[in-house]
């Protein structure tokens, strides 16, 4: 039932997100553009021509092929990647190593914005790996971005992107999103990863403690509000006062004060 739950919630969040030009996509982990792509690849630009009909063709030197079917193997064997010009043109630069994804239609292999394409230098260690194994081998494991969520959503079957929008994404650098031998989906990062994420965690402590101790100064405001009442005695009435001691002055003989036993328990 909440598996069905969260598909329904993403398929409403597909709707109302969809794209009103062909440049909006949604903001994707290095790991989902490998996973949806039809070829990645590692190439060099070496130049940018166009042709005849107006079409972007980067002439590329396509050092390794990091995933690509072997149909795909046979048209990246061109050396060319198509782009469409205007806002959604991909923009390779020339003469830079880089990874660079697409998808393969009409016989032609294209990228575009919403495509990944940036270079190799500029990767992590973790990126890295991913691009060369590791991305490939978590596709059954969905990552989830939670920019959309108060409070990120979190489930066995899917890893949580919970630092999609932030400036230093210690997520999309340096993890990875597995699944483990237990059946379960969750990131895989290292050294760099945990140090990353360190700052984080102590400020979502900070924050439960704080939240902590608001309810329990809630809790005691409320007790303090609640009358004190006098320990009844053992037959279910308050206990009378029958006479009271007062203590004398020096020279002075102790004096009993003896109260109306008829107003404590009535009348014989």
């Amino acid at each position: 039932m909440g598996v069905l739950t969260l598909a329904l919630v993403l398929a409403v969040m597909a709707d109302l997100l969809s794209p009103a030009s062909p440049c909006s996509c949604f903001y994707r982990h290095p790991q989902q553009h490998v996973c949806e792509a039809d070829f990645v690849v590692f190439a060099r630009v070496r130049k940018v021509t166009h042709t005849p009909d107006g079409l972007t063709a980067y002439k590329v030197k396509v050092k390794r092929i990091l995933k690509a079917s072997e149909k795909v193997e046979l048209i990246l064997q061109k050396g060319l990647i198509y782009s469409i010009p205007g806002t959604c043109e991909m923009k390779l630069e020339s003469r830079t190593s880089q990874v660079i994804t697409g998808n393969v239609e009409g016989g032609k292999p294209w990228t575009n914005l919403c495509h990944f394409a940036k270079p190799w230098r500029s990767l992590s260690s973790k990126m890295k790996k991913g691009f060369r194994l590791l991305y490939e081998r978590g596709c059954d494991c969905p990552i989830m971005s939670c920019a959309f969520w108060e409070d990120c959503p979190k489930a066995s079957f899917l890893c949580a992107w919970e630092t999609s929008r932030e400036e230093n994404d210690c997520q999309g650098r340096h993890a990875v999103c597995l699944r483990g031998q237990d059946g379960t989906c969750d990131w895989l990062g290292g050294r760099l990863y945990r140090e990353c994420m360190k700052p984080r965690r102590k400020q979502l402590a900070n924050e439960i403690a704080v939240t902590d101790n608001k309810q329990d100064n809630n809790i005691n405001s409320k007790i303090n509000t609640i009358p004190r009442r006098r320990r009844p005695s053992r037959f279910g009435y308050k206990r009378p006062r029958l006479h009271k001691v007062v203590r004398p002055r020096k020279g002075r003989p102790y004096i009993h004060q003896v109260v109306n036993t008829e107003k404590a328990f009535g009348p014989k």
